[in-house]
C-alpha cells in the first residue's frame, strides 16, 4: 500500500505541472495575434480594417501547400492598402519578399524600396504585386480577398521563402 501512494505522488504532481503549462500556454497558442485581423469564410480570407496601422500585417493563405502571403499596411496618406508580398521583378527567388522599414518597403531580394503610398498602386516594377480596389470587396470594416484572386496568383508563391 505505501508502495502505491510514492507512486501516486509524483504522477499528480506532474499532472498538475502540465495543467498550469496548459493554462498559460494554450491561450497563447491559440491566438497568433493575427486571429482578431484576419479569418478564412468560405475560402475568401477576410481582413479587420479596424486592426491594420502602419506597421505591416501579413497574412499566409494556403493553396494547396502553397503559402500565398497578403500584407496590408496603413499608408502614411492614411489609406489602407494590400499587396502580395512577393515581388514581380525577383519572382521566382525565394528572396522575393518585403520587410517594412519605417514607411518603406525593401525586397528582400534586391533590396529596392518601396514606399506604403505605393503599395497596391504601383505595378510592372520591382514592387509587391498590388492588390487594388478591383481586386476585393470592403463591407462593415471587413476586407474580403477572393479565394479564387489567391489561387490565381499562387503560382507566384511556388519558390517564395524556399531557403
Amino acid at each position: 500500500m505505501k508502495k502505491h501512494r510514492n507512486m501516486l505522488l509524483p504522477v499528480v504532481a506532474v499532472l498538475v505541472v502540465l495543467a498550469a503549462a496548459a493554462a498559460v500556454l494554450l491561450p497563447r497558442l491559440q491566438d497568433d495575434g493575427d486571429s482578431t485581423v484576419a479569418s478564412v469564410s468560405e475560402g475568401d480570407l477576410l481582413i479587420q480594417t479596424e486592426n491594420i496601422g502602419t506597421e505591416a500585417s501579413y497574412f499566409d493563405y494556403d493553396v494547396d501547400g502553397v503559402t500565398v502571403e497578403v500584407l496590408a499596411v496603413l499608408a502614411s496618406d492614411g489609406t489602407i492598402r494590400l499587396a502580395l508580398n512577393t515581388c514581380q521583378v525577383c519572382n521566382g527567388s525565394p528572396y522575393a519578399y518585403f520587410v517594412q522599414e519605417g514607411d518603406d518597403f525593401i525586397c528582400q531580394n534586391c533590396m529596392n524600396r518601396f514606399s506604403s503610398t505605393d503599395v497596391g498602386v504601383v505595378s510592372g516594377g520591382c514592387n509587391p504585386v498590388p492588390i487594388t480596389a478591383e481586386d476585393y470587396t470592403e463591407e462593415d470594416g471587413v476586407i474580403a480577398v477572393p479565394a479564387s484572386f489567391l489561387e490565381e496568383n499562387a503560382s507566384r508563391f511556388v519558390n517564395w521563402k524556399q531557403f
